[in-house]
């Protein structure tokens, strides 16, 4: 069997950790056999590509976005730093996933027309960072939302030093029709496990791949997948530390569309979920939401428990990732103590994959 990359995801709106410290885990994390570090996009908290920058700086290391908030950044701002970043990258590939963010998005900011301006996004930030002059006369969709004048011409004033692959992060058939034909490569989030469980899972990826073989993209284009991993010594911490993120995740299938044959595929008694999104309706607080979420709902999003646990727990997730083609398990989450995850992941999980 191939080898399977390692990356880990660096979540900036809930880890308290300044950019030294997230420094010295990335270093931490590369020394361990860590390939690639990624971060997140959240606002009111730090700012993800001043942390690429300080990351670029002190490690030779492959950065990504994921994923960088479609809402959140034109795509001039976002060119403008991705080809800043790239002068410190010394070759090293810079990844940037791209989509509407977490469900929480709406809350923050107007969020509409999420398919178009995916693709108007890709599109303008690929001819942006190729060098070219990009009117929004030809994105009305972003012209509007970002205040664009559309009859003004963007040209960056320096290239970009390294490669930069657009990863798709949205992963519903419209979305994965658009990565296909306008993206670099697939970004399968938080629900991968679950998503493979179901079975739904090879017909999202043909809608990718056939996207990408209708426009010409000869070579399979890459794919990344999200293992939402919990480890610490103590087991019952790393798993209640998962359950309210299992459980909005649970909830968010259901939203997508996700039917109750396949939640029963996953483990989970479709009773337990209508429970779940009742206590969420009527305001439960993350304590007693996170009661409510069953083991088989934790089990279905997360790997989550002790490192020998996770290590097994692992494997499978990987045997999944090479069946269906992808090159990248991107943990992301870690655990209550980041550092205490890092290490662990380190020294006792990744050796076995």
């Amino acid at each position: 069997m191939a080898p399977i990359q390692i990356g880990v995801q660096f979540h900036l709106h809930y880890w308290n950790l300044s950019i030294p410290e997230l420094i010295k885990l990335g270093q931490m994390a590369k020394t361990g056999g860590v390939e690639q570090l990624w971060v997140t996009d959240n606002l009111e908290c730090r700012n993800s590509f001043v942390v690429l920058a300080a990351l670029a700086a002190k490690i030779p290391i492959n950065l990504g976005t994921a994923l960088t908030v479609q809402y959140f950044r034109s795509p001039v701002d976002a060119a403008d730093s991705i080809a800043s970043i790239s002068e410190l990258m010394d070759g090293s590939e810079l990844s940037i996933g791209l989509g509407r963010g977490n469900p929480s998005t709406p809350n923050l900011v107007h969020s509409p027309k999420p398919i178009s301006m995916l693709r108007e996004t890709a599109q303008s930030l690929h001819g942006l960072l190729a060098g070219e002059a990009v009117s929004f006369r030809d994105y009305p969709t972003l012209a509007s939302y970002f205040n664009f004048n559309p009859a003004t011409s963007f040209h960056l004033r320096f290239d970009s030093k390294t490669p930069t692959r657009l990863y798709c992060g949205g992963n519903g058939p419209l979305a994965m029709a658009v990565g296909g034909e306008f993206m670099d490569g697939l970004l399968f989030g938080g629900e991968f496990k679950a998503v493979a469980a179901t079975g739904r899972l090879p017909s999202l990826l043909q809608i990718f791949d056939d996207a990408a073989k209708n426009v010409g993209k000869e070579e399979v284009l890459p794919k990344l997948a999200q293992v939402k991993l919990s480890v610490s010594r103590n087991r019952e911490v790393a798993r209640d530390f998962a359950r309210v993120n299992a459980g909005r995740r649970i909830l968010g299938m259901r939203r997508l569309g996700f039917t109750s044959e396949d939640i029963m595929r996953l483990g989970v008694d479709p009773e337990e979920v209508d429970r779940l999104e009742m206590a969420n309706r009527e305001g439960a607080s993350p304590q007693q939401f996170g009661r409510l979420v069953s083991d088989a709902m934790l089990d279905a999003i997360f790997i989550a428990g002790d490192p020998e646990h996770c290590r097994e727990r692992m494997l499978e997730v990987r045997e999944t990732a090479h069946e269906h083609g992808f090159q990248q398990l991107k943990f992301s989450e870690l655990g209550p103590d980041p550092k205490e995850s890092i290490r662990l992941l380190c020294e006792e999980i990744i050796p076995a994959l």
